[in-house]
């Protein structure tokens, strides 16, 4: 089993592929897709992309990530990357496992993901869309992490600034 280590999380085990979490055949799947309304020849793209997906849990038991490369070329790429300027991008589908009532997420937990499963130097941000472009199911975050050296064109451009106070609004560091 692959692992990748994390100082927040002990680690991070790969357990399953996108197709497999679900617990479907690629016929069940092809059959579920067309039944919302693909092509089979898009069903069939679909459900080979999903088999490409990696889906990670990490020791705590708090998170499972499917970490999705969006590559030139296939069908995801092209429903999610809407300009050339974008290749390369990662996207990270996040759920809590341990409590699915619980669905406020922690900032410092968003990092350490994205510091863990694509790098400390690598640029992610969360999208509010338009409403006609929302999508909201199962109570899932979603990251975009851009390409190394790409950089999201607004926030602080210098310095590290942590606050690791005792003020109940923030919680300690984990070290």
């Amino acid at each position: 089993m692959k692992t990748i280590k994390s100082k927040r999380f002990g680690h991070w085990e790969l357990r399953e592929d996108g197709l497999s979490q679900h617990n479907a055949t690629s016929k069940q799947m092809r059959r579920f897709l067309m039944d919302r309304g693909m092509t089979k020849k898009q069903a069939i793209s679909e459900t080979r992309e999903m088999k490409n997906n990696e889906c990670w849990y990490d020791a705590t038991g708090k998170y499972k990530v499917v970490l999705h490369e969006l590559i030139k070329g296939t069908s995801r790429h092209e429903q999610l990357v809407h300009d050339e300027d974008a290749e390369g991008v990662t996207w990270l589908s996040i759920r809590r496992i341990d409590d699915p009532s619980i669905y406020l997420c922690d900032w410092r937990d968003m990092q350490t993901i994205k510091n863990d499963l694509c790098s400390p130097t690598r640029e992610a941000m969360e999208i509010y869309p338009s409403e006609e472009r929302v999508h909201d199911t199962s109570n899932v975050f979603h990251l975009w992490v851009l390409p190394e050296g790409a950089f999201v064109p607004v926030g602080y451009m210098h310095g590290v600034d942590v606050n690791d106070t005792e003020d109940k609004t923030q919680r300690k560091l984990d070290t």
